[in-house]
């Protein structure tokens, strides 16, 4: 083989490599739309994290590390993924026994212990269509907050996690629509979700 030949089969064989390359999520874009929900404050309550007023920046730090990088989110290929699982625990925390873990382990179909783990990413990672994950696990969300007292106080619980809703190949789906594992679906049967 000549050497312009071999040049052009490197060329190509890298572009099709570049081609299946997978973008990781990213905090950096995960970010704006955080501080969009949180607002005044960034989300970092006084009582748990010290009683000073923190800077974006400061605040932004302390997100990304007590909950972005404990729960791996640069390890997710989707952000979409991410984005839900990590913002549902700043939003709530990890629940009661570490339930909205244990939740997320169950629509990937990973061992339900509340652990979470690089092999738990691994799984969702393991997923082609991100919304597989995603919907149940909005759909999950909205049970949840339901579920707690003083819901109706809390409107914004449930338009922030609609928000990350993704459509499928049918189109937008209904929340009576989207399927959840048995176990979630026995815990909240007394919720009734309106679309």
């Amino acid at each position: 083989m000549n050497k312009k030949r071999v040049n052009v089969f490197i060329l190509a064989v890298s572009s099709l490599l570049l081609s299946f390359k997978v973008y990781p999520a990213s905090f950096e874009k995960y970010a704006p739309k955080l501080l969009r929900f949180e607002g005044a404050g960034y989300g970092i309550h006084k009582p748990v994290w010290g009683d000073k007023d923190f800077t974006k920046s400061e605040a932004l730090g302390i997100l990304r590390k007590e909950f972005w990088d404990k729960y791996y989110g640069d390890q997710f290929k989707s952000q979409h993924v991410a984005e839900v699982f990590i913002d549902h625990l700043i939003n709530a925390g990890p629940g009661k026994n570490a339930q909205n873990i244990k939740a997320f382990e169950a629509i990937i179909g990973a061992k339900e212990d509340g652990i979470w783990t690089l092999e738990d990413v691994k799984r969702a990672n393991s997923f082609y269509f991100p919304e597989q994950i995603v919907n149940p696990f909005v759909k999950y969300r909205m049970l949840y907050y339901k579920s707690r007292p003083h819901s109706a106080e809390n409107p914004g619980w449930f338009t922030r996690a609609k928000t990350f809703m993704m459509k499928s190949s049918y189109g937008t789906l209904k929340m009576k629509d989207i399927m959840i594992p048995d176990s979630i679906e026995r815990r909240f049967r007394y919720v009734k979700l309106e679309d």
